[in-house]
């Protein structure tokens, strides 16, 4: 299946990024074929939607079709990022709620922008980071070197530096935060494995500590950001108020800091479930406790 993504995306990106317009169509039609070929990424996206819905297998069906909907409008985006204005796109193309928690971005002090696999994330950091402020990012590892290149072009076309989740990486985090600049993260998916035990939506799962420690150690401050995708790349980008780390309080501020993250994504995935664009059994790969 990466494979099979990768040769189009080379093939396919620069034409979808001049015009996506279709393309937004075309990958409606494309997930409702993946939904009824793979039924293996069905089952998953079922039995995570079932959580997310609170037991209701008819609404965990239809929000599946939608999640696997906006996967695939996911790699859409990625091929539109080079060729978007960014400031016109963020006038025409996203509603702010929250937005006035965005003046922590030009306050000159460590940021920690963290997101989650729900709506488009790439698009809305690309579009509130591009504010003359450079920024890092960390996104998951993929096992091919030409693939990971390809997606690093691709999301950093429009700015930012883009670093696997690494030790490297995470180093060049804490020097950036420490330089007074900006970190985006998505804290949803805990992919190395050693996160903090919490609960979400009544069950015991592991969500990523790693942005509350960069903040812990850096005194950043942790802006919680979250898009909503509407009709094609029309995006509602709700900013949560930010919150700092308490550097005095060790290990405790994390685990705090983590909770009331759990709190904040838990109110977005029940708001609309079908914008969670993880295809995984997450209770099961997630589950702890």
């Amino acid at each position: 299946m990466t494979g099979l993504i990768f040769r189009a995306l080379g093939l396919a990106a620069p034409v979808v990024g001049r015009w996506p317009g279709p393309f937004y169509w075309i990958a409606t039609a494309l997930a409702a074929l993946v939904w009824h070929v793979r039924p293996g990424l069905r089952r998953r996206l079922l039995k995570t939607q079932t959580i997310a819905c609170r037991g209701d297998r008819s609404r965990a069906r239809q929000a599946g079709r939608q999640a696997l909907v906006n996967v695939v409008r996911y790699y859409v985006d990625l091929c539109t990022i080079a060729q978007r204005d960014m400031d016109s796109f963020e006038r025409r193309h996203i509603e702010f709620i929250g937005g006035e928690h965005l003046h922590v971005l030009d306050s000159g002090r460590p940021v920690v922008a963290l997101s989650a696999h729900i709506g488009s994330p790439e698009l809305g950091v690309q579009a509130i980071l591009g504010r003359g402020r450079s920024f890092v990012a960390l996104v998951e590892p993929v096992r091919s070197e030409a693939y990971a290149a390809l997606l690093g072009r691709l999301r950093g076309g429009a700015g930012g530096r883009y670093m696997e989740a690494s030790p490297a990486g995470i180093r060049t985090c804490l020097e950036t935060l420490r330089a007074g600049g900006i970190v985006a993260l998505v804290g949803d998916r805990d992919i190395q494995g050693h996160g903090a035990c919490t609960t979400l939506l009544g069950r015991k799962v592991r969500l990523p500590d790693g942005p509350f420690e960069l903040a812990r150690r850096t005194g950043a401050i942790v802006l919680p950001v979250l898009t909503s995708r509407g009709r094609r790349d029309q995006l509602t980008l709700f900013v949560e108020e930010p919150f700092s780390v308490d550097c005095d309080d060790g290990p405790e501020a994390v685990t705090k800091a983590v909770q009331r993250w759990a709190a904040i994504l838990e109110r977005h995935i029940a708001r609309d479930p079908g914008q969670w664009t993880v295809t995984e059994d997450f209770w099961k790969v997630h589950g702890c406790g």
